[in-house]
């Protein structure tokens, strides 16, 4: 299993994606140092290596680009087959880098999470 960081201990990138204020990092992040209330993503980037993120999903193996941590839900379609769910996006009218930086803690006195009645992590 590939190494994870802590996710009280970095700094992420802040971005939109889907019209959605959300943190991003490139490095892949430990599920359980995040927050309740708060959900991860995983970002797959295109197969021609260029560096767009082209899909969001509970978790990324392969093209992984990094990961979002987000106060509210991203719908994401399930798979059948997998344990997974992923939701395509296209990297020009979806993704924006907002060129601030921000920890979880920051973000949160921004963005508190929305209650839900299921909780992801």
């Amino acid at each position: 299993m590939p190494y994870r960081l802590d996710a009280m201990k970095e700094v992420f990138e802040e971005v939109t994606v889907l019209g959605k204020p959300l943190l991003f990092t490139p490095c892949r992040i430990d599920r359980n140092t995040v927050p309740k209330g708060l959900y991860m993503y995983e970002v797959r980037h295109d197969d021609d290596c260029r560096g767009d993120p082209v899909q969001i999903g509970k978790w990324v193996m392969v093209n992984h680009w990094g990961t979002l941590i987000s106060s509210s839900p991203i719908r994401l379609d399930s798979y059948k087959t997998e344990n997974n769910a992923f939701r395509d996006i296209d990297p020009e009218r979806d993704w924006n880098y907002e060129g601030v930086d921000s920890t979880i803690k920051e973000y949160l006195e921004r963005h508190p999470p929305k209650k839900e009645k299921s909780h992801e992590r």
